[in-house]
């Protein structure tokens, strides 16, 4: 179930252009690999045929783009065999983004990889996982071979090689138990995603919705908007405001909302604004990160996060509108002047003959099917406040709803 947020909104005038500066340089999650932080696991053997061919497995340490002071990201490998390069950069993507069309990790399957991590290391201790599947000597190499090996399965159609005697006896019973017991379960939550990105509208309406999904229990965004443009909620109401201290913060409505619109009021000409929103969130257990190795942004390796963590991430959105132009009647062009006496309602209609163009009736006809346009929204503001000047910037805070127990 999609996340419900508290979305409020403030204006801030001048201070605008300091928000910005103070957001994260980078747009979106970026992680990259941190070579001096790899937790190895045995290696395994997988089939291949009639042979069984060696796989290294580890935990794989990712470092948080513009973070160093953040710890890393843990992850495993959901894609053989491509290789992972100190230079690549992964980003992340929805599960049905995995970029190689040939892989398994699709249907059924992620949800069963999730399964997985929620139940192995490092999201659970190596005494807990030797107690939940009842496997008295597993050792940390043990579940980091067993775990690597079953993502393989899942993402992959890779089967371990069971019957062989290379694969250690602990190995194999937790890949088995991994394999068999794996349920369905349900995606993560992105760990900050505005849909769509981008809408057009004109003025007189509001133009949206923009619908925020997120980890984060709070997103700030901001925008420069001309004098008059707001930002509303579902039903068209604008979002209130109220004075704290040098700035204005939110007022709390008490609605809990995911989606928010921007009213332009009728006549505004034609505009456009960027939103930003910047959260502190969680990346989330299960969210899918891919690389790309430089060449011709060809993918290298995908990767799925194998343990929380919180991360800054920021993500744009556009909007733009137009005025609605009401279309005019045509001049006469007829060369005789028409009559000042109006024509009685008892005055029979002439039919004009084919070689006398008829004049037409000056003015518009009122049948014509003018624009409809919206009524003008007005933000309410408090004690008597004045917005001056043709910018105005707004700032949403936007609160998730806590889940429920």
């Amino acid at each position: 179930m999609a996340s419900r947020l508290r979305i409020g909104a403030a204006l801030l005038g001048a201070t605008a252009a300091l928000s910005f500066s103070a957001l994260p340089a980078h747009a979106e999650v970026k992680i990259t690999p941190d070579r001096g932080g790899q937790e190895q696991g045995h290696d395994v053997w997988l089939k291949d045929g009639d042979k069984a061919q060696k796989q290294g497995t580890s935990v794989i340490k990712l470092r948080i783009e513009d973070d160093k002071d953040r710890t890393n990201v843990l992850a495993y490998c959901v894609e053989l065999p491509t290789p992972l390069k100190d230079g690549d950069v992964l980003k992340e993507v929805p599960w049905d983004k995995h970029p190689n069309p040939n892989t398994k990790f699709k249907g059924d399957n992620p949800g069963k990889v999730l399964w997985i991590l929620n139940r192995s290391y490092p999201n659970k201790s190596v005494e807990d996982i030797r107690k939940t599947f009842g496997i008295a000597k597993l050792d940390k190499q043990d579940v980091i071979a067993a775990t690597q090996a079953a993502l393989w399965h899942f993402s992959d159609n890779a089967e371990l090689d069971v019957k062989g005697k290379k694969n250690d006896a602990e190995v194999v019973e937790l890949y088995n138990k991994f394999v068999t017991d794996a349920k369905v379960e349900q995606a993560p939550k992105p760990t900050l995603e505005i849909d769509p990105a981008s809408q057009s509208g004109k003025a007189g309406q509001k133009i949206g919705p923009f619908k925020v999904t997120t980890t984060a229990s709070e997103v700030k965004l901001t925008a420069n908007l001309p004098e008059g443009v707001t930002i509303v909620d579902a039903s068209g109401n604008p979002l209130a405001v109220q004075k704290k201290n040098d700035e204005l913060a939110v007022k709390g409505t008490g609605d809990k909302v995911s989606e928010f619109f921007v009213s332009v009021p009728e006549g505004t000409k034609d505009g456009n604004a960027t939103f930003k929103l910047s959260a502190e969130a969680e990346i989330a257990l299960g969210r899918l990160f891919v690389s790309h190795n430089g060449q011709d942004d060809n993918v290298a390796q995908s990767l799925v996060v194998a343990q929380p963590q919180k991360a800054k991430v920021q993500k744009e959105a556009k909007v733009d509108w137009k005025t609605e132009v009401v279309p005019t009647q045509p001049s006469s062009t007829s060369p005789t002047t028409p009559s000042s006496t109006t024509p009685s309602s008892s005055t029979p209609a002439t039919t004009p003959s084919s070689s006398t163009p008829a004049n037409p009736a000056p003015g518009g006809s009122t049948d014509d099917n003018l624009a409809s346009t919206g009524a003008s929204i007005l933000w309410p503001l408090v004690g008597g406040l004045v917005l001056v000047g043709a910018g105005v910037g707004a700032l949403f805070v936007v609160r998730r709803k806590k889940a429920g127990a």
